[in-house]
């Protein structure tokens, strides 16, 4: 009994982290999901933000300007102006092909063995999104125009789109 509880308590688990998309969070290292920046000069910095396969383009592109607020407000300007703008897919193709497995179970009140071997002639492909956004700060911005947004409204009025995601 004690081994069917933990059985299924490792794959409520595991299931519940294959479910979770990426937060907003930096992105660990160059091609992982989440934000990253680079200030360029005093006022030009790249933004952008990678999600996950799932993440819809919209929330990729939300997390973006929600990260560039971010770099703004920590640089001390109250808005920027987005100077330009790329969504791009990222589609990865998993094409299967042979497979070898070994296995361990519990079933009919005695343990077991299990070895499988395999062939895959399907594949799949997987489509995630990332924005970059090339922003401009300092005293060149005006104060309204095409593309210029006041970064403390930009979160407050994205904080919540972004709360959901953490709470996934």
């Amino acid at each position: 009994m004690k081994i069917r509880l933990v059985a299924v308590s490792l794959l409520g688990l595991l299931l519940s982290a294959c479910a979770s998309g990426p937060a907003y969070r930096p992105a660990p290292q160059p091609g992982d999901y989440g934000y990253r920046d680079t200030m360029l000069t005093s006022e030009q910095f790249r933004v952008s933000f990678s999600g996950s396969d799932g993440t819809a383009r919209e929330t990729v592109e939300n997390f973006a300007l929600f990260r560039a607020a971010d770099v703004a407000l920590s640089q001390g300007a109250e808005r920027f102006r987005v100077v330009s703008r790329d969504t791009s897919p990222i589609t990865a193709y998993n094409d299967f092909g042979p497979s070898a497995n070994v296995g361990y179970g519990y079933g009919f009140g005695a343990p077991y063995w299990g070895t499988g071997i395999g062939y895959s002639t399907g594949g799949r492909s997987e489509t995630r999104y990332e924005t970059v956004l090339m922003i401009q700060i300092g005293p060149d911005v005006p104060d309204d125009g095409p593309n210029v947004y006041d970064a403390s409204q930009i979160k407050h009025n994205l904080a919540p789109i972004v709360a959901a995601d953490q709470r996934r």
